[in-house]
Parts: structure tokens; sequence; C-alpha cells
């Protein structure tokens, strides 16, 4: 058994001199804590340690239980203010960099700019930003299970578009048929599962998984819509900049380099009194970026900007205590590892001699300033699948990392290449550094580079689903992932490195995978599966992770929970991933704006208001 790291731990408070947030996410009770833990061994260097910031404005997340899917959309408990109006009718937003994409057929680029196109576009079904009950949209009233692989919704009437194209069934059936189909390349596979769609009434759609999806709907807020006369009329090129919803703001001018306008949408249809679904305060909107935490920061201390993140732990100290709030970004930082083709990266002991050469503890303390918690899973306890036990993190033991690499008989000719995108999270080079330099210590050959988003993303997505699809393709077969055997799996993996004709596989890709729907089956089916387009794990072995998965997604319940929990203590046993730690996200704010953080980064514009 992997060894794991241990140690006392009290609550302190956010202005001490050594901090350690923790965002424990249960189900029982949601709530964040600030933890500090003492020791160390000695290691190799890391980045200087950062200036204790001031005491921050941490947000309490509520202690109600998120919900599983249910047949009856829950009511909505917290309400707007009565009479609101807003000191002011325009507010700047500054992020981390520019959108690759804005329309749901493309990718945005980052989960920490979300808030760009999710103030465009409502998506069927909503995380409700104060207790996480899942919620209905402008589009969706209701939903009901029909049987077990499928679920009924029932649409909003009175809604259009911002192009004023109406929405109804037969409107919403394009954009569900490509969030639902594995073979698209922006679609929601990966977190709400392949589905097809069906209209059924006016305002009545099913979506059929195939096979049993008890939890869709708590998934089903990764999945939007765009006007479908627009996409169908419009040059790819152009509509992926360009996403035209029915979301509370519309698009205005796209300034390449520079920034994204948004303008109120009169015409939006309200949900009831909930705080995320009313008419915007708020009438324009610019969002603007910049790579650097502290020239964020710099932006709202200003007046240029009202609002920015993530200014990281770095810039915190230059900004007043009340200007500053701390968030989740309900991610984990962690690489993908090659273990399906990499010569050293599929050898077990290789890959827990990396974990066991990793001081996670110090790397926190001096690269964040204590604000986060070392995890050995992509998870956390809470999520469905989850326990204290496979989500505890790798004891630092570099003598143990020797002894592993030695009975695995490591190559060092073999070198291993992190890849990240270096704008993605504060300090993400210094992390590269930092492990790198933590391998190298124990003679592992490993360097790193930072690319681009778009690059980082094509290598991402270069994985056991496009090698998959390309031998069906090669054996004539009808190329349904679904419909793949185990044999087809095997055989992608014997093709060796370059089985995929996407671009680069990667060796250790840094990824931040996030867990808004509280269930480890969203990591299961994007990173476990032999058809995962990211995945870089494919056991087909009789009994092995694959012939588990089906089970596991299909269950609900106690069973879910134990399911899940067989295939986590997995990933954690095998070291699948480089798993870090949780990533906390650091907002710059005026003090006059009205607004709290999420347990994601997402940011609704419409539920802010500036006081007088």
């Amino acid at each position: 058994m992997m060894k794991h790291l241990g140690g006392r731990r009290m609550v302190m408070q956010l202005s001490s001199a050594c901090h350690w947030g923790h965002w424990a996410l249960g189900m029982v009770a949601i709530m964040t804590v600030l933890l500090v833990a003492c020791g160390g061994a000695a290691e190799p260097t890391v980045a200087p340690a950062a200036t204790s910031p001031p005491a921050a404005v941490v947000e309490q997340p509520t202690d109600t239980p998120p919900p599983m899917a249910t047949s009856t959309a829950a009511p909505t408990n917290t309400p707007l203010p009565v009479g609101i109006q807003s000191a002011k009718d325009s507010i700047t937003l500054a992020v981390v960099h520019e959108p690759i994409h804005l329309s749901a057929r493309g990718g945005v680029g980052a989960a920490l700019i979300q808030g760009i196109p999710l103030s465009m576009q409502d998506p069927l079904t909503w995380q409700s930003g104060d207790d996480l009950r899942i919620v209905p949209t402008s589009g969706t009233k209701s939903w009901k299970k029909i049987d077990a692989d499928t679920w009924q919704f029932e649409l909003r009437q009175g809604v259009k578009f911002h192009n004023g194209e109406a929405w109804n069934a037969q409107a919403a059936l394009p954009s569900l048929n490509y969030e639902g189909d594995r073979n698209s390349p922006y679609g929601e596979t990966n977190t709400a599962g392949p589905f097809t769609a069906e209209a059924v009434g006016d305002f009545t759609v099913n979506l059929n998984c195939g096979t049993p999806c008890p939890i869709l709907p708590n998934a089903t807020f990764f999945v939007t819509f765009e006007a479908p006369e627009y996409i169908a009329n419009t040059p790819e090129d152009e509509y992926v900049r360009r996403t035209i919803g029915f979301g509370p703001y519309k698009q205005g001018k796209w300034s390449a380099g520079v920034s994204v306008l948004m303008e109120a949408y009169e015409d939006y249809v309200p949900v009831g009194d909930h705080f995320e679904f009313q008419k915007p305060h708020i009438e324009n909107v610019k969002w603007v970026w910049a790579s650097e935490p502290t020239v964020l920061a710099a932006m709202v201390k200003s007046g240029e900007a009202d609002m920015a993140w993530d200014i990281g732990i770095d810039a915190v100290s230059l900004l007043p205590a009340e200007m500053i709030r701390v968030g989740s970004s309900a991610e984990t930082y962690a690489l993908t590892v090659n273990t399906v083709w990499h010569p050293e990266l599929k050898k077990k002991k290789v890959r827990q001699a990396m974990m066991h050469a990793i001081n996670c503890q110090e790397m926190v303390k001096q690269l964040f300033g204590g604000y986060s918690t070392c995890r050995g899973n992509i998870i956390w306890p809470g999520i469905i699948g989850a326990t204290e036990a496979n989500t505890a993190p790798y004891e630092f033991n570099p003598e143990l990392s020797k002894k592993l690499l030695a009975e695995a008989n490591y190559n060092p000719d073999n070198k291993m290449t992190i890849v990240s995108r270096g704008v993605r999270v504060p300090k993400q080079a210094e992390i590269s550094e930092s492990l790198q330099a933590f391998w190298t210590n124990v003679g592992i050959n490993a360097d790193f580079r930072i690319v681009e988003p778009a690059k980082r993303s094509e290598i991402a997505r270069c994985g056991m689903g496009p090698a998959v699809t390309e031998i069906l393709e090669a054996a004539g077969k009808e190329v349904d992932l679904k419909k793949a055997t185990n044999a087809d799996f095997q055989a992608a993996i014997d093709k060796g490195q370059g089985a995929t004709s996407c671009g680069v596989t990667g060796d250790l890709v840094g990824n931040q995978p996030s867990n808004e729907t509280l269930d480890f089956g969203r990591q299961v089916r994007s990173y476990l599966s032999c058809t995962g387009r990211s995945s870089m794990i494919c056991d087909p072995s009789p009994g092995g992770i694959q012939d588990q998965i089906a089970p596991a997604m299909a269950a609900s319940g106690d069973e879910r929970q134990r399911l899940m929990g067989i295939l986590a203590d997995k990933f954690h046993e095998d070291a699948l991933f480089v798993s870090l730690f949780d990533l906390p996200v650091f907002y710059a704010v005026d003090t006059k704006l009205n607004w709290k953080p999420r347990l994601d980064p997402t940011v609704r514009v419409n539920s802010m208001w500036f006081s007088k």
C-alpha cells in the first residue's frame, strides 16, 4: 500500500502568518475552513515564500447538502433584494487571458473565463450558486426521469434567442444533439455523457443516454444553446467567435487582443426570484485580460477594472483586505499522465516514485502562501466516490522513490516532458520547475515547456478516444465508441506512441479537473475510460477498469458511492495522475460591487450591482 502524509492540523485565522486554505466540500456540510500544518523534510528549492496577505473576505458556502438529480426541479430560496438600482450602469471585468472562442460550438480556453459565454448563454440546468441545488434556467421549466436511460425536459415558453429566433423543442435539438455527440469536438459528453435528443412536444424534449444515467440533470449545466438558424447559415470561423444564446446579456464587439463587449438583453426571461436568473442591473459589460496577476490587481486598485481574477497570492498584498475575496475553483491541480504509451509512465512503480518524490506541502506553502490542501486524487471528500483514504496526499519520501525506480528498472533515457499553459494558473511555470527539481533529485529525467492554451487543448484532446476511433476506421467497423470492444482498445494500446493522427500526444499534461458535478463519474468518463478523448488511461483487462465503468455509471445511492469508490481507490493507489493540490481563486473586487464567489469560478454578471 502507498504511504499517506499525516500531521496535526489546527484551525487558524486567515490573517495569521502561515495559512492553509482547505475547501472541504461535503455532502452533509459544505464549508470553507483554514488549516495550518507543520513539519517538512529537506527538498529541492522552490520559489521564495510569498508575503503573508492581509485578512481577506472568504465566502462561507451554505451547509445545505447538494441534491442528487430528481424528477422535480427544486424551488429557489435566495432571491435578490427587492428594488435594486445599481449605482453604475457599466462594469469592467479583467481575466487571465483572451477567450479562444465564445460560441457553445467552441472551447473558451479555461474555466476561469467561462463567465464570459455563460453570461450570454443559459444552459439546460444550473447549479445554484447559493447551495448547489440543481435548478431551472430561463430555457427550462422542469424535468423528470422517464426510465433508466431517459430524462424528459419541459422547456420554458416565451423565450427568444438574441437574434429573435424562437426557442422551442425543435430549436433546442441541434444544440442538444451536438452537445451529446461523442464526436463533437466541443461537446459535453465528458461531463453529461453521450445522449441523443428527441422532440416529443412543442416544448418537450427527451434525452436518451443509451445506458442508465441516474444523475443526468446534475451534469447538464454544461449543456448550452446557440440559435440554430444562425449556426446553420454562418461559416464556422465566424460563429465560433460570436455566441447567440438567450442569456441575460448579448454579445457586442469582440476586438481581438483588446476586449469583448456585452450589453443587457432586454427580452431576457427571468426565472422566478432566483438571484442568478434576473434581468441585469448593470447595462454594459467590458471584458479585458492581462496575463500578469499583479497587473490584474493593479487594474482594480486604480479603477481601470471593477473586478479581476485570478490575481494569485503574490498580488494579494497589493490591495487592502476589503478588496480581496478568496474562493474555490472546484479544481485540483494535476498532470494527466500518459500511462498508455510512454515506456516509463506505463509502469506503476515509476508513477508511485514520482509522487513520493514531491514535497507537496512545501510547494503549497512556498508558491501559494498556504492557501490550499494537498490531494492524492483529483477529487476530495464529499464527492461521490471519494474517501479520506483515496484522496490522502502521498508521503514525501525521496528514498522510497529511488527504491521504487530501481524495482521498476527505470530507464532515464526515456525522458518525460511536462506541458502546461502558462497563464491558466498563477505560478504555473514555478510549479513545473518545482516538479522537475523534485524528480531530478531522485534521478528522473524530466523537462517542461509552456505552450499557448489552444496548443495545450490540442495535445490534451489527443488521447485514447481518437486512437480507438482510428482503429475502428482501419478495421472497417462502425465508428461508434459505445460499440468498441476490449480487443479494439487493446489494439489501440498495441499500436504504440503516435497511435493517433490528431496531433502530438503528451507525456505529462497540465490539467485542472473540476468537480462541479460533485460526482467522480465525470472524471471516470473523461480520464479513466478507453473511449475518453482526453484519457491516457485504458485498462481493457478482464474485470479491469473498463469493465467496471458501466456498472458504476449506472448505479445510484450507496451503490454508486461504493462502485465509484473502488475506481477512485485504483486511481489513487496506482498514481494514475500526478495529483497535487486544490486550486483557490483570488479575486480583486471594487468594494462597492455586490457579488459573492461560487463553488466554481463562473461569474454571472446579471447577479451583480453597485452600491452607492
